[in-house]
């Protein structure tokens, strides 16, 4: 072949499969993992972040440590309504603004609202406070919830984006998996 468009032309698909072989046949996966990884933390790095949820009165009904990259983390000022484990459905992207987010939502044939208001320094200590409201007219469903995040350090070895434990050393589900602070 002594065109080298034709030669490239013939060994593309061979140099596209070759890391795919590889990949599935488990050659080098452990360590381009481990590289993926280690890359990752180098942009992103984690943090561990204390969460404290309060009760209308101000007091602490509960507190989370969660290991948390910079996406994560800028999700923990939107806001994500359930009941019963059934999630109230956004149709559509809601509004994002400097501190404030707000959408719609729907959930068993009602429409809510949502609101998320961040106050306080996003990069170490802030706080969210999340409302949901019926839109439809029917009896009057309104919940509220304050959260504070404070970061308190690296995350702990062996620990992924997402892993949590409650303060007092009970396990708890990836936040990212699973429901929140189950």
């Amino acid at each position: 072949m002594p065109n080298p468009l034709a030669r490239a032309r013939w060994l593309a698909p061979a140099l596209l499969l070759a890391p795919l072989s590889c990949t599935f046949a488990g050659c080098g996966a452990p360590q381009a993992e481990a590289r993926f990884a280690a890359a990752q933390a180098a942009a992103d790095p984690t943090r561990l972040w204390e969460v404290t949820a309060f009760d209308n009165g101000g007091r602490p009904i509960g507190r989370v440590l969660v290991c948390a990259d910079r996406t994560l983390t800028d999700g923990f000022a939107r806001a994500g309504a359930e009941v019963n484990r059934q999630p109230c459905v956004t149709p559509r992207e809601g509004v994002q603004r400097p501190g404030l987010y707000a959408t719609r939502c729907e959930l068993n044939g009602r429409r809510f609202a949502i609101t998320a208001t961040r106050t306080g320094d996003e990069t170490r200590d802030f706080t969210v406070a999340f409302a949901i409201h019926t839109l439809d007219g029917g009896p009057e469903g309104v919940a509220r919830q304050v959260r504070r995040y404070r970061a308190v350090g690296r995350c702990p070895s062996g620990w992924r984006i997402g892993d949590q434990v409650r303060r007092d050393g009970a396990p708890a589900q990836n936040a990212i998996s699973g429901s929140w602070g189950e």
